[in-house]
C-alpha cells in the first residue's frame, strides 16, 4: 500500500504545483505589431487581452416528422358525399276570372311560364273558367313567386295563386 500511497501523493502534489501562481509563464512580445509601435519612440504596443473568449456555436439538426396523408379524390374512405335536402315545392295556379280574354291568358302562361306550351295554356284556362282555378304546375318557392308576380303584373292582370305543396 505504501507505494500506492506515495504515487497519489506524488500526482497530488505535482498537480498542485502546476496551477499555482509561482509557475504561471508570463510572455513577452519581442516584436513590434505594427510600424508605429517600434523601439524607437513610435508610441505604445496594442495591448493583449489576459482573457481568453470562447464562442460556441450551437446547431440544430432537422428531423424527418412523418408527414400527414393528404386527401385525394380518388380515396373511397375519404370521400364524402354530402346530403342534400330538396327545395320545398310550391304550388302554382290560375285563378279563374269571368273577364279575361283567353287568347292574352294563354300567351302570358307560354311567354313566362317556361314548360308551357299553347295547347297546355288553354287547358289551364277552360279549368280555371270551368272550376275556379287550374293547378299550373310545382316549383321552388322563389320560381312559383316570381311566374305568380309577372302573371299578376300584366294588363289586364292575370290571377295567380302560390300555395305550400303540403297543404
Amino acid at each position: 500500500m505504501a507505494p500506492l500511497q506515495t504515487l497519489l501523493c506524488t500526482i497530488g502534489i505535482t498537480a498542485a504545483a502546476a496551477f499555482s501562481p509561482a509557475h504561471i509563464q508570463h510572455t513577452q512580445r519581442t516584436h513590434s505589431l505594427s510600424p508605429l509601435c517600434s523601439d524607437k519612440g513610435g508610441g505604445s504596443a496594442i495591448a493583449a487581452p489576459k482573457t481568453k473568449t470562447v464562442t460556441t456555436t450551437v446547431t440544430k439538426q432537422k428531423q424527418k416528422q412523418e408527414q400527414k396523408k393528404k386527401f385525394q379524390p380518388s380515396d373511397p374512405d375519404t370521400f364524402k358525399q354530402e346530403d342534400f335536402e330538396d327545395a320545398p315545392m310550391f304550388r302554382l295556379f290560375l285563378i279563374g276570372d269571368e273577364g279575361y280574354d283567353q287568347e292574352h291568358v294563354v300567351t302570358r302562361l307560354v311567354e313566362i311560364i317556361e314548360d308551357c306550351s299553347e295547347d297546355n295554356g288553354a287547358d289551364y284556362f277552360k279549368s280555371a273558367y270551368q272550376g275556379g282555378e287550374a293547378f299550373i304546375g310545382k316549383y321552388p318557392r322563389e320560381i312559383a313567386e316570381t311566374y305568380a308576380e309577372q302573371l299578376i303584373r300584366s294588363e289586364p292582370i292575370i290571377f295567380m295563386d302560390v300555395r305550400d305543396d303540403k297543404d
